[in-house]
């Protein structure tokens, strides 16, 4: 074989360890660096299910009945979506900020890595959530309103399935190399929940639920990202899109961290982060493109910003031009403009993008190793080869 053969051999073989070492880099607990318990930061495991779900939250539109069943199906962000009849009408905002907080506890009790079994799995499925801790985290007095919420809330996750793709690298069985495969999830959220007389989940001042193992299963080998406890603060009744907003901001500055696109984001990409913004080409005739589209969508922009969610945020053109009358703007032009944004106190990612260069440079190296002792090798039997015909040359 060539020398360009192996060069390339090798390169693609970093190219693939690369997209690898990333998805393996995610999946690290210790990514998010360091949080003590009255932080305003924290940890919550994410991943396509989750992105999809939240970006749902907002939006009763577009959902297609079933005519049997009474469930109702919809698709957000490549991930469909099927609500029970009984739940139907309790899923808002409210019971995503339930979500979180479940996603949260799941993040501190789900086993990671080398610890993946099946009874961790299962052991760390088991979520308790007190009435007293959903009021101090979602700014709630009342303690009969909170109840009230919390067993909605819960009520309402339990009749959500998903269904969803994920690309992922496997080693098949009696192969050395892993290979790119494409992977269909279908599940449950929760798999149960203890109700007392009245099927309301809150018991005694808390509420217990158990996700289903997949779901469980799934996010033990997720990844996890940092997000303002702040969020879980804001009222959604009055500002609808500041969850998934909030949601897709932090989503993004994890991933970007270190990049030049960190704290940068296209208005388009946030507009389908918050679903239960009306579509422009449904009221583009109506003239109400600002007070139903813009509008809205900078008023919980600014939520965020009072509640110390993000640090700032101003939109920019193509040019970096900084744009400040948006209300004059056609909304072709708002979906092109750019957000920048800021985190302060963001946690540092530092380790967790050492400790994934660490990784991808170990496993380039041992590819080129492997590469170079192929390349060796075929060249040791060139030789061989070579012998054996001057031998049989010889001979005849």
């Amino acid at each position: 074989m060539s020398d360009r053969y192996h060069r390339e051999d090798a390169l693609r073989a970093e190219k693939r360890i690369q997209q690898e070492g990333t998805l393996a880099a995610l999946s690290e607990s210790s990514s998010i660096g360091s949080f003590s318990s009255d932080s305003l930061f924290k940890r919550t495991l994410q991943g396509t299910p989750i992105h999809g779900l939240i970006a749902s939250s907002t939006s009763p539109k577009g959902i297609q009945i079933d005519a049997y069943t009474g469930a109702g199906t919809m698709e957000s962000e490549g991930v469909v979506i099927t609500v029970s009849e009984e739940a139907l009408l309790d899923i808002s905002p409210q019971a995503f900020k339930v979500l979180i907080m479940l996603l949260t506890i799941a993040t501190e009790q789900l086993p990671r890595e080398h610890q993946i079994t099946e009874t961790s799995i299962r052991k760390g499925s088991r979520i308790r959530i007190t009435l007293d801790e959903y009021m101090k985290k979602c700014g709630i007095r009342d303690k009969k309103s909170a109840r009230e919420q919390l067993n909605t809330a819960i009520k309402a996750l339990y009749g959500v399935s998903l269904e969803w793709d994920e690309i992922e690298y496997n080693r098949p069985e009696g192969k050395s190399r892993k290979v790119k495969e494409k992977v269909h999830y279908a599940t449950r959220i929760i798999e149960s929940i203890a109700t007392r007389e009245g099927g309301n989940p809150v018991r005694a001042g808390a509420a217990e639920v158990v996700l289903t193992y997949s779901m469980a299963e799934y996010l033990a080998g997720a990844y996890i990202m940092p997000y303002h406890s702040g969020l879980l603060s804001i009222n959604t009744q009055y500002h609808p899109y500041s969850i998934p907003l909030g949601w897709k901001l932090y989503s993004l500055y994890n991933l970007n961290y270190g990049k030049l696109t960190q704290g940068r984001v296209k208005v388009e990409t946030l507009l389908k982060a918050a679903k239960g913004i009306p579509r422009y080409d449904l009221i583009a005739a109506t003239g109400q493109v600002y007070d139903r589209i813009i509008k809205p969508f900078d008023r919980d922009m600014k939520e965020l910003v009072s509640k110390g969610i993000i640090s700032s945020y101003e939109y920019r053109d193509n040019m970096g031009t900084v744009v400040d009358n948006i209300a004059a703007l056609s909304f072709p032009v708002f979906r092109e403009l750019t957000v920048w944004y800021d985190i302060k106190s963001f946690p540092d990612q530092t380790p967790r993008l050492e400790a994934k260069q660490r990784r991808i440079s170990a496993a380039v190296n041992k590819a080129k190793r492997a590469a170079k002792k192929k390349q060796e090798q075929e060249a040791e039997d060139q030789e061989r080869l070579e012998i054996w015909q001057r031998v049989l040359k010889e001979i005849t």
